[in-house]
């Protein structure tokens, strides 16, 4: 928090025409912010500023940041510092310099909670090129009893969530690749009804490739809604610090930390079930007063059953003005010391056992810089410390960037590997595709059964309850030999709900999760090609709301006029529509919504959070016609797909909904209403189902055209060994 702070006031004094100096010794201000946790920082504190004014007279010293409202240190600092300024007046410094009062009629605490913390909208001068911290508010509610923090920082204050989402997509546009949300308790962030999880959610749907962490966080506040986001977004790094601070209760309650051991124990089970392999760091205190050889024990016994990944092992310090300040810190120096070296012993051990897992493993990392030995170093996502051998030459521009590293072995330093090349570590998803009538879905279930898979239908009229046969959901194929395979977004909605590409994209990037998170197999099958398209090449969809009274009246109109009117708007995107665009008139209304809204109707792609196997499914085009007229007939004849649409009518779904299905709802139509006989409908829709098909056929080869590799299978022997080089 101090370092964002910091980066802030610099950004401020240099807007006001001050230039850094490199000697700080030289400077005509200097501003030091402080730390008030331990006793060494304080102690750095006076230390610094007797060497500053002995070396430099004249210059003017200001005390920020938590030590700047110690009476204290005020006292023993009168006459070597010229200013102690809490950090949320810093706009305010050279007023306060002059000695001219900043007139408020209110407490600071007080216009802060009206007004909010005013500085941190301030844009600061960021530090690291592509790692950035971001507070979304400052201060502190929780009076652990240890803790300056409160009296220091004051109560609790929040950003806006607008204005911290600007930040991020700013620094994102700019190329940074850790966004590092901070607060004293972000658990406890509030914006109107945007809570914690919510903004984390908001954040992790910003297009670009980064990933978000955040501290610190309170286990009292960490609710089973942080932990479903936690679990199912994967640009959230897999590392949650955690403070426990002790293992024992008695102790925990004399810290006023408001949880119990077995609390925090059930999170982080709770935590792993829900982010497998997400590593759990911590703060403990040794020596709080009071704490007994077997109170001591108990957190020995709690850093072995939870085996977190690092812990920061702190000696109790008393701080002034804290209600801990007022016991008898009766544990002594050197017990204090034994103690820590007791916990850290079981953490090297710890270490040693399951780092030595990960040997052989690669893992993605962000370089950070370059050391004196021509190595980069960086951090995973799970705050694994790397150690990182170039391949050739060294290139400073990979420093901040992500690399894939395969982990060679276990040094003081943390991990060490070596840059390889390799086409993604993100999740792995399979894509089948194909005209329909080619054996889509029978091949999915299979292969979800060989590679412990789960279906995610990419059909667009599969998501309707109650059109089974037409649509040709083949339920009883997910049924093999007693086993049943999963299958999501089939059956989800009535058959009046509207159901549109963003929706279908959300909802099947939710299962995307929801199927890793169990480590399983996520295997998308279908024919609707805009809808694989849109989840595979990741289409920033526009979010422009629906007129309902203008749709209606732009449908009426016409496929034809609408097109027309398209060409006038984006001429460009309106030569580039196939035939079935052009003729689609709900649409046609629906591009020119988003041209009339939106600055572009063609749909933005974004680097996908996961890697994609695409498998195609084809046959020749005699095949494919005899296997269309073969299922029709059985459909018809055997299944009762006319009964299907009679009793879709009886439910309250009218005909226009249902012609506007296409294929055999709209020809069906046709039929109940005596516009065709039944085997004018059958002939018809027959040919309508193979032009539908060749059509099919000609948007993937498009596809193909545009960069999208298809791995085009003759059988499931082939499909397999692609799926196993893949996942491999």
């Amino acid at each position: 928090m101090n370092k964002a702070d910091s980066e802030r006031l610099s950004a401020f004094l240099e807007n006001k025409k001050l230039k850094e100096v490199q000697d700080f010794m030289e400077a005509d201000l200097v501003v030091i912010n402080t730390c008030s946790i331990r006793q060494s920082a304080e102690d750095r504190l006076y230390g610094l500023v007797h060497q500053i004014r002995k070396k430099n007279p004249k210059v003017k010293i200001v005390v920020t940041g938590c030590l700047s409202r110690r009476q204290d240190v005020h006292k023993r600092l009168a006459d070597k510092a010229d200013l102690f300024m809490p950090i949320n007046e810093m706009t305010n410094i050279f007023e306060l310099l002059a000695g001219r009062e900043v007139k408020v009629k209110l407490s600071l605490d007080e216009v802060r909670l009206l007004q909010g913390e005013k500085y941190l909208s301030i844009i600061p001068k960021y530090q690291s090129k592509f790692s950035a911290y971001v507070p979304i508010g400052n201060g502190c509610n929780n009076f652990c009893s240890y803790c300056v923090v409160p009296y220091a920082r004051g109560r609790e204050v929040y950003r806006p969530t607008a204005e911290i989402i600007k930040e991020v997509k700013a620094l994102i546009k700019n190329g940074y690749k850790e966004i590092t949300l901070i607060a004293q308790n972000v658990n406890s962030y509030h914006d109107k009804k945007i809570n914690f999880p919510k903004l984390l959610e908001a954040i992790s749907k910003i297009p670009g490739d980064f990933w978000i962490r955040f501290s610190s966080s309170h286990p009292k506040d960490v609710s089973p809604e942080l932990i479903k986001v936690i679990g199912a977004n994967l640009k959230i790094c897999p590392h949650l610090h955690l403070a426990v601070q002790s293992g024992d209760n008695k102790i925990l309650a004399a810290m006023n930390r408001k949880y119990k051991v077995e609390h925090f124990i059930d999170l982080v089970i709770a935590i792993r079930r829900a982010r497998p392999g997400i590593a759990i760091t911590t703060d403990v205190i040794v020596g709080f007063p009071g704490e007994t050889r077997a109170q001591f024990l108990n957190t020995v016994k709690l850093f072995k059953k939870i085996k977190f990944d690092l812990v920061y092992i702190s000696r109790y310090s008393p701080r002034p003005g804290t209600v801990s300040y007022q016991m008898k810190d009766n544990v002594s120096r050197e017990e204090k010391k034994r103690r820590e070296f007791e916990l850290d012993s079981i953490l090297k051990k710890g270490f040693q056992d399951s780092n030595a897992l990960y040997i052989g493993k690669e893992v993605r990392v962000l370089l950070e810089g370059i050391n004196k030995k021509n190595k980069y170093y960086g951090k995973t996502g799970s705050y694994k410390m790397m150690l990182v051998n170039p391949s050739g030459k060294i290139n400073d521009s990979l420093v901040g960037t992500f690399v894939n590293v395969l982990i060679s072995g276990v040094g003081k330093f943390g991990f060490e590997g070596d840059i390889v090349d390799s086409t993604s570590l993100k999740p792995k998803v399979i894509a089948i595709l194909g005209p329909t009538a080619t054996g889509k879905t029978a091949l999915g279930v299979k292969l979800a059964k060989a590679f412990n898979g789960e279906i995610i239908s990419a059909d667009s009229r599969q998501v309707y309850r109650g059109m089974d046969i037409g649509t040709g959901k083949d339920l009883a194929e997910y049924n093999i030999t007693g086993f049943k395979v999963p299958y999501h977004l089939i059956d989800i909605i009535n058959p009046n709900t509207k159901f549109n590409l963003a929706r279908y994209q959300k909802l099947t990037n939710q299962a995307i999760l929801d199927i890793l998170r169990r480590n399983r197999l996520p295997i998308i099958v279908g024919g609707t090609g805009l809808y694989l398209q849109a989840v595979i090449d990741n289409y920033q969809l526009a979010e422009i709301k629906t007129d309902s009274k203008k749709r209606v009246m732009l449908e009426k109109r016409g496929a034809k006029f609408l097109f027309k009117k398209l060409s006038l708007l984006k001429p460009e995107f309106a030569a580039q529509l196939n035939n079935s665009d052009k003729n689609n008139a709900r649409r046609l209304a629906r591009y020119l919504e988003i041209s009339e809204n939106a600055k572009t109707v063609e749909q933005k792609k974004a680097d996908s959070p996961f890697d994609f196997l695409i498998l195609g499914v084809d046959i020749d085009d005699e095949a494919m016609r005899n296997k269309i007229e073969k299922r029709l007939d059985r459909r018809l004849e055997k299944e009762g797909m006319i009964e299907e649409v009679e009793k879709l009518r009886k439910s309250g779904v009218s005909f226009k909904r249902l012609i506007g299905f296409g294929l055999e709802y709209k020809f069906i139509s046709y039929f109940l209403q005596e516009k065709m006989s039944q085997e004018e409908m059958r002939d018809k829709l027959a040919i309508a189902i193979y032009r539908f098909a060749k059509h099919q056929k000609t948007w993937f080869r498009r596809w193909e055209k545009q960069g999208r590799k298809i791995e085009w299978i003759s059988d499931i022997k082939e499909a397999r060994e692609k799926i196993k080089k893949f996942i491999n």
